[in-house]
């Protein structure tokens, strides 16, 4: 299937929306330079000022681009009334979506290192919902575990099983482990379309901490049915769940202002949308046959795995013929906010370096279309932003110490005959900071006046006015501290990514806070650079340091921001005051969010029993599944699993590195021997114990 661009039916609405955008931004950005240009002293002619012009130019388009893609999307909302673009496919198809049969579908979680009860607990939520629908026959779900740790691993299998024994799904349900995780979660991906990719048509693929809607899944599969040129529908996950101040910041945020957002970036790309690696449905085969991304040959951090895949796999399927949509009025889409600043920024790190990788696909590959060129530029100056915004601080510093210095240069221009005099324009500069403001805040102010005028059937889901107008103020607050504390330390992971420096990958913490010394170690060089510039600028000039206050009281504040914003009972608090409440705390949304409320899973084995290999090998009923659902090893495979057991039975399992004894549970021969030898041994012995501890828990359960 290729389909050429010059029969795309949405291609002159798509130019003709993104050359408006992009003459509103550029005329935009061309004022406020201008406005700039008056504010400097030699109006741009020095090295020093161009430097500053330098540094400001794309900043200040990059703001407004962010502000006029928000007033695409009130316009839109407001023209189609909140039912969404007129172009999308919910729009065209919806009236007989009821009417299709969904095809066979996957739906894929991989998971790495994660909260195994928060994971199951959200996908036995979904799950129960898309039973709900009647149409549970068409979708299968797959558990694909990348996780190392046996204590990890073995909790999700048991797991697993029990939400198999608990829905009745088992040949439904699936769980696999990968034994060598090449490539992280796209490998974990690939693995899964290699070995069942055939059996369906579709594949949803959810995040740790993604819950769906039964109706949500079955509207994307009907909508691929109606569409065969879709190659991918992403939809809009709003974040649910949050227990911690910044969590439910966040969470406020997306509620609030999302709408705007997503609904202007989904009408300037149309059929050529981005896909955020969850929460969206994909087609197989067109998936399998133009996605596959190789490891990269280049040098430093453009060489081995795509770590931002999910941009490139929409520009590969896009490349091949097939649209890629974001459909914003699909509901019951959600996922989870990590519970600190700390643990944003710690997952931004990751972000970061894949999204500088991008330069590669940006210059480099052919074929790939102008929005996803743009979405990949979008992409890599919202992290190039911090360190540019960090220069523009520090060549202004350099300009008024140069003033305070007496160092003023009447010949800038080597070239003229006339002395240049240096002009401050006051009126300018007030011009020019309030322009900013406006383009900074007018989203905001935009989504809350549409929310209070035009919407206000959504007005209840976020308590009452005042409370509304209280959280919306606290929100710009927190989000003016926070600005800074992002700028240095995304500042520091484009730097770190430049030099390749490794990233972890591990799995995101959702449900611990920061403590103060992790706080105050990890921001304390940012509170040494705000007390050096807050000291440098006041001894050069009283009012340049007043200009520096917002700042530097961010860096200097942002330990004990980050820790206060962190605590959970401090967001319980505000919940109960109705301070940041949304829509689905309220009552007002999606069941599938109550029922995961309500599902309440009790532990998998007692607290005080043996760690999860112990328990695995020696309680009766969990060794016999072990052995049953053992690899079958043969040749050399089975004599070293076989040669383990041994040593385990001899040295005990404290004398073996936790990893490799997991590696015995390859062998079901030597599981049922080892769980025989500890049931058969004496009280004294190692294996004796162990068996007392097990039976001891066991009965005080």
């Amino acid at each position: 299937m290729n389909l050429a661009a010059s029969r795309d039916p949405f291609l002159r609405t798509a130019l003709i929306r993104r050359w408006a955008f992009m003459f509103l931004v550029m005329t935009q950005t061309g004022l406020g330079v201008w406005g700039m240009i008056w504010v400097l002293p030699y109006h741009g002619s020095p090295w020093i000022e161009k430097a500053i012009l330098a540094t400001f130019i794309p900043l200040y388009a990059f703001v407004a681009a962010g502000s006029w893609m928000a007033l695409f999307g009130f316009y839109i909302r407001r023209r189609y009334r909140g039912r969404g673009d007129a172009n999308g496919l919910l729009a065209r198809f919806g009236s007989r979506l009821s009417t299709v049969d969904p095809a066979p579908t996957a739906v894929l979680l991989p998971i790495y290192h994660e909260d195994v009860e928060r994971v199951f607990r959200g996908l036995q939520a979904t799950i129960e919902s898309v039973l709900e629908t009647g149409q549970g026959a068409a979708f299968e779900f797959f558990v694909l575990s990348d996780s190392r740790d046996p204590e990890v691993w073995l909790e999700e299998r048991a797991a697993w099983l029990r939400l198999c024994e608990t829905l009745n799904l088992h040949g439904r349900l699936h769980y696999r482990r990968r034994r060598v995780n090449l490539k992280a979660k796209t490998g974990n991906v690939s693995d899964f379309l290699r070995r069942w990719g055939s059996r369906f048509k579709y594949f949803i693929v959810l995040d740790a901490d993604s819950v769906m809607s039964g109706p949500a899944m079955l509207t994307l599969a009907r909508l691929m049915e109606c569409e065969p040129r879709a190659g991918m529908i992403q939809t809009v996950p709003r974040l649910f769940n949050a227990r911690s101040a910044f969590a439910r910041m966040q969470q406020f945020v997306t509620h609030l202002y999302g709408p705007l957002f997503s609904e202007g970036l989904a009408a300037l790309q149309l059929n050529e949308a981005v896909f955020w690696g969850h929460n969206a449905i994909i087609r197989t085969e067109a998936f399998m046959t133009h996605c596959g991304l190789k490891s990269m040959k280049g040098f430093g951090l453009w060489r081995g795995t795509v770590l931002s895949h999910d941009f490139v796999e929409a520009a590969f399927i896009r490349r091949a013929g097939y649209e890629v949509w974001l459909e914003t009025g699909i509901e019951g889409s959600y996922e989870e906010s990590p519970p600190s600043l700390d643990d944003e920024l710690i997952r931004d790190k990751r972000w970061s370096k894949g999204n500088l990788q991008h330069l590669r696909f940006l210059g480099f590959e052919r074929g790939i279309a102008t929005a996803h060129r743009m979405a990949f530029l979008n992409g890599i100056f919202a992290y190039l932003a911090s360190p540019v915004w960090f220069l523009f601080l520090l060549f202004s510093t350099i300009e008024v110490a140069q003033f305070a210095a007496g160092d003023i240069n009447y010949f800038p221009d080597a070239r003229s005959l006339y002395p240049n005099w240096p002009q401050w324009h006051p009126q300018w500069a007030i011009i020019l900071v309030t322009s900013t403001l406006i383009t900074l805040f007018l989203p905001k102010l935009l989504a809350l006046f549409e929310l209070l005028i035009f919407d206000r059937k959504r007005l209840p889901g976020f308590g009452s006015t005042g409370r509304l107008l209280q959280g919306f103020f606290l929100e710009n607050l927190f989000s003016i501290l926070l600005a800074p504390i992002r700028m240095l330390a995304h500042s520091a992971y484009v730097v770190q990514a430049v030099i390749n420096v490794s990233v972890a990958w591990a799995g995101q913490n959702r449900s611990s806070e920061v403590g103060w010394g992790q706080a105050f170690f990890r921001h304390m060089p940012g509170m040494i650079l705000a007390l050096t510039w807050s000291g440098i600028a006041l001894a050069m000039d009283a009012n340049f340091f007043y200009w520096t206050i917002p700042i530097s009281v961010s860096l200097l504040l942002a330990a004990p921001i980050t820790v206060w914003l962190s605590r959970f009972s401090l967001g319980d608090s505000w919940r109960e005051k109705g301070i940041w409440v949304t829509p689905p705390e309220q009552g007002v949304g999606c069941p599938v969010l109550v029922r995961f409320s309500e599902i309440d899973l009790p532990p998998l084995k007692p607290v005080n029993a043996p760690d999860w290999l112990r328990w695995t090998l020696l309680h009766p009923n969990q060794a016999r599944i072990a052995a049953a659902l053992a690899a079958h090893r043969t040749g050399a495979a089975k004599r070293a699993s076989s040669d383990l057991g041994e040593r385990i039975l001899l040295e005990g399992l404290g004398s073996i590195p936790r990893r490799q004894a997991a590696r015995v549970l390859d062998d079901a021969d030597a599981v049922m021997r080892i769980h025989r030898h500890a049931w058969m041994a004496a009280p004294d012995d190692v294996w004796g114990r162990a068996i007392d501890q097990l039976t001891r828990s066991i009965c005080v359960r």
